[in-house]
């Protein structure tokens, strides 16, 4: 079963590397403006904010993270990195083995511009299982994925994506797909697309 999203390409401040997600382990965290107990305090993210990880500095991680920009709408701050912990090990501890996913599939296909070398859109495909068989007769899956754009003169722009989709299951063993299709903003001349890191995992089913 395939969903299908169009999508524009977002543009985010955060560096172009491997993504790596990390999750709030405590309750009202501050987020400050600098490194250290001297920063702002920017907002507080409550226990299970999913962030991406920009640098460390001793012992403080700055960050980026969605859906709780401050008064200044600003998405990125420092955080303790004792407050921190990342997703894929928070998953694996809270998570039942027979409601873990396995991974299976992360392609990105590109299409050019007609007579150009520019990109005009992209098609990643995710495909992921159950690892067990749990009897589950509905499933839904949550993808993200960070992408990078490089331009024409050169600059790199990170594309964060994220899509839901809903599975019915027929057998366990079963692989599922997810494609998520995104149009480039033609202004920004994009020379080409790379996938830097995704994550999918269950976020509900039914038996």
């Amino acid at each position: 079963m395939y969903k299908y999203l169009f999508a524009l390409f977002c543009l985010f401040p955060i560096s172009a590397s491997a993504v790596e997600y990390l999750v709030v382990t405590a309750d009202s965290v501050r987020v400050r403006e600098k490194p250290g107990l001297h920063g702002r305090s920017m907002l507080m993210l409550n226990k299970g904010h999913l962030v991406i990880k920009v640098e460390d500095k001793g012992e403080w991680t700055r960050i980026y993270f969605k859906g709780r920009e401050d008064q200044a709408n600003q998405t990125e701050g420092w955080m303790h990195s004792s407050f921190l912990k990342e997703e894929k090990a928070v998953v694996k501890q809270n998570t039942p083995e027979e409601l873990l996913l396995t991974d299976n599939i992360a392609d990105l296909a590109c299409e050019k511009v007609e007579g150009t070398e520019l990109v005009q859109g992209c098609d990643l495909h995710l495909q992921y299982g159950l690892k067990q068989d749990a009897g589950l007769k509905r499933i839904k899956v949550n993808c993200s994925a960070e992408l990078v754009a490089k331009t024409r003169n050169g600059e790199m722009i990170p594309v964060p994506v994220n899509q839901t989709l809903e599975h019915q299951v027929v057998k366990s063993s079963g692989d599922y797909s997810m494609h998520i299709l995104m149009k480039a903003d033609a202004s920004y001349e994009l020379d080409e697309v790379s996938l830097e890191g995704h994550r999918c995992q269950l976020v509900g089913y039914s038996k």
